[in-house]
C-alpha cells in the first residue's frame, strides 16, 4: 500500500518552474508594500468641483492620501463624512498641501456632480478634500483594489464603507482603520507617511521591545 502511495506522489514531481513560482510568491513583499503597491486603476473620476482627474496619475501618485467610500444617502444611517470632517479639521493647513482626502461615492447614479457640489457647499467641505464620482463599474474596481490590503475579517460582499484607507503613493505603503476610529489617531498615522517627516531625535532602546512597558491601544481592535 505504501509503495503505491509513493509511486503516486513521485509520478507528478514539482517542476523547477513551479518551485520558482512558489518561492517568488513566498518571498516577495505583499501588494500593499514595495512591488505592486501602487497598481491602481487610472480611471477617470470627477470631483464635486467639476474638474475631472485620472485616479492614479493625478490623485494617488506621489501623494499622501486618505480614501474612503460613501454615498450621500448612506449618511442618514452611517455618517462617515462627519467622521472624516473631524480628521480634516485636525489636519488644518496640511490638508491639500501635505495630505489629500478623497471620498468616493458608491452611488454615482444618484450622486451626480451637482449633488456632490451641493453637499460640499452645505457642509463646508474644505479645499484638499474631494468628493469624487467615478462610474459605477469604476467605483467597484477602485474599491476592489483597496480591499486587497484589508484583513480577511474586513472582507464582505459589496463595497466596504466602514473602513478608511490611507497611504503614501510615492512608496506604495498602505494601511486602513475604521471610519469611526479616533480622528487624532488617524492624523498621527497620516503623519507617519508624510514625506520628510522626522522619525524622532530621542535615544531609543535597542533590541527586543520591552512588553512590560507597552500600553494597549484602545483602538487596536479596529486597526488593520
Amino acid at each position: 500500500m505504501n509503495n503505491k502511495k509513493d509511486q503516486k506522489v513521485s509520478a507528478h514531481p514539482i517542476s523547477k518552474m513551479e518551485l520558482r513560482d512558489l518561492l517568488v510568491k513566498a518571498l516577495l513583499p505583499p501588494p500593499t508594500q514595495g512591488r505592486g503597491g501602487n497598481q491602481f486603476p487610472d480611471v477617470e473620476v470627477t470631483s464635486h468641483t467639476g474638474k475631472a482627474y485620472r485616479f492614479y496619475s493625478d490623485l494617488i501618485r506621489d501623494k499622501v492620501v486618505l480614501v474612503q467610500f460613501m454615498s450621500i444617502d448612506s449618511q442618514k444611517h452611517f455618517p462617515s463624512l462627519e467622521h472624516i470632517s473631524q480628521i480634516a479639521q485636525r489636519l488644518g493647513d496640511k490638508l491639500g498641501n501635505e495630505v489629500s482626502l478623497y471620498s468616493i461615492t458608491t452611488d454615482p447614479e444618484k450622486d451626480t456632480v451637482e449633488r456632490l457640489a451641493a453637499y460640499a457647499g452645505e457642509h463646508g467641505i474644505p479645499a484638499g478634500w474631494h468628493l469624487l464620482r467615478p462610474s459605477e463599474d469604476d467605483s467597484k474596481t477602485i474599491s476592489g483594489r483597496f480591499a486587497r490590503h484589508l484583513s480577511r475579517h474586513h472582507h464582505h460582499e459589496g463595497i466596504n464603507m466602514r473602513m478608511v484607507h490611507y497611504g503614501n503613493g510615492s512608496v506604495g505603503l498602505w494601511g486602513a482603520f475604521a471610519t469611526d476610529a479616533d480622528p487624532d489617531m488617524a492624523v498621527t498615522r497620516l503623519g507617519w507617511l508624510q514625506n520628510g517627516s522626522p522619525a524622532g531625535s530621542g535615544i531609543k532602546r535597542a533590541g527586543p521591545v520591552d512588553l512590560t512597558r507597552l500600553k494597549k491601544d484602545k483602538h487596536s481592535n479596529r486597526d488593520v
